[in-house]
């Protein structure tokens, strides 16, 4: 399946909703159970987020290091995407070219995407039957 930086997020940070659901299916995936697959964006994009929490005193600077080594470790493998493909879905849902990334990869390989991120869940989920809230994910 895919999965976006939301669900990555979601389960290194405790306090987030759906944190349970993310921490289970990273877990999952670390014991070979599912395989996980990514746009080449989501290092930068975890990176991005775990620096803002930094920035807004959420977590410190050892721990964003610390949940950036944790998921170096998880070796997530990440493919570059069709980006014509990933424009076009970002322009039709009104989202992001990075939604748009992780939509076209999905759609490329005929799998569902897990989001944890619910404006991209709630822009698409009438029409994109195979885009999946992380709570509604059954491992």
């Amino acid at each position: 399946m895919i999965i976006d930086a939301s669900v990555v997020l979601k389960g290194f940070f405790p306090d987030e909703v759906g944190h349970t659901h993310a921490l289970a299916l990273m877990r999952a995936y670390a014991l070979e159970e599912i395989a996980l697959l990514a746009p080449t964006l989501l290092p930068y994009e975890v990176t991005n987020a775990v620096l803002r929490a930094i920035k807004r005193d959420r977590i410190g600077f050892e721990k964003g290091q610390e949940i950036i080594a944790v998921f170096q470790e998880l070796g997530i493998p990440t493919v570059a995407v069709p980006w014509q493909r990933a424009l076009a879905l970002a322009r039709a849902y009104d989202r992001s070219a990075y939604d748009g990334a992780y939509l076209a990869l999905a759609e490329e390989r005929s799998d569902q995407l897990v989001t944890a991120d619910l404006r991209l869940y709630n822009a698409v989920k009438d029409r994109l039957t195979w885009v999946v809230w992380i709570e509604d994910y059954a491992l």
